[in-house]
C-alpha cells in the first residue's frame, strides 16, 4: 500500500448558497463557506456525505451553474483509510435486474424466479431495462447509483438472493445481487 500523505485532498461538490449574479467564481480560487453549515455532496443534488461548518476553506476545480466542484483540505485518521475504493466493504455490488412496465409481469417473473427459472435468460426475454440484453447484469454498483428504493432493495439482499418487486417511477424491479 503506497505512503499516504498528510493531507488528504477529497475532490467533491459543495452548493454555493446565496450567489449573487456578479459572484464568480474561477479554477484556482479559494474560497469560505458563508452558511453555518453546508452540505458537501457526492454529485449535484445527490447524497449528502456531510456538512462542512462555517468559514470551512476550498478550492474551487469548477462551476457548473449554482454548483462549485471543490477540493476540500483536511486530516483524517491513517487508519481508516484503504488506497482503493474497492477495499471498501458494502459500496460496491455487482447484481442483475430485470426490469418491466407493470406490477402484475413483474409479479409472474418473480413467480417464475421463486421456482427456479434462470435469471439471465429472463431478463433476456422480458426486461425492458437497457442491461437486458446482457442478461440485466448492472456491473458494479455503487451506493447511491440507483433511486433511493432500489439501492435500498439491493443493498438489502445478501449474495445470490432475489428481491421482492420494486416500484419506481419508471417501472418494477427485481434484483439478483451476485456479489
Amino acid at each position: 500500500m503506497r505512503i499516504i500523505k498528510s493531507i488528504l485532498f477529497v475532490l467533491l461538490l459543495l452548493q454555493v448558497s446565496g450567489l449573487n449574479a456578479q459572484d464568480t467564481f474561477n479554477q484556482g480560487d479559494i474560497v469560505y463557506v458563508k452558511e453555518i453549515e453546508e452540505n458537501l455532496r457526492l454529485t449535484p443534488n445527490g447524497t449528502v456525505i456531510t456538512q462542512l461548518p462555517q468559514a470551512s476553506k476550498v478550492m474551487v476545480l469548477g462551476v457548473e451553474g449554482n454548483w462549485v466542484a471543490v477540493q476540500v483540505a483536511g486530516w483524517i485518521w491513517k487508519p481508516s483509510l484503504v488506497s482503493s475504493k474497492l477495499d471498501i466493504k458494502g459500496l460496491y455490488m455487482k447484481a442483475l435486474h430485470i426490469m418491466v412496465e407493470t406490477e402484475s409481469e413483474a409479479n409472474e417473473i418473480k413467480s417464475l424466479l421463486d421456482k427456479g427459472s434462470d435469471f439471465s435468460a429472463l431478463a433476456k426475454e422480458r426486461s425492458k431495462g437497457p442491461n437486458a440484453q446482457k442478461g440485466g447484469d448492472l456491473g458494479v454498483v455503487n451506493k447511491g447509483d440507483l433511486l433511493p428504493e432500489l439501492d435500498n432493495a439491493l443493498r438489502s439482499l445478501k449474495t445470490g438472493e432475489i428481491s421482492k418487486v420494486v416500484k419506481s417511477p419508471i417501472g418494477y424491479h427485481i434484483f439478483k445481487r451476485t456479489e
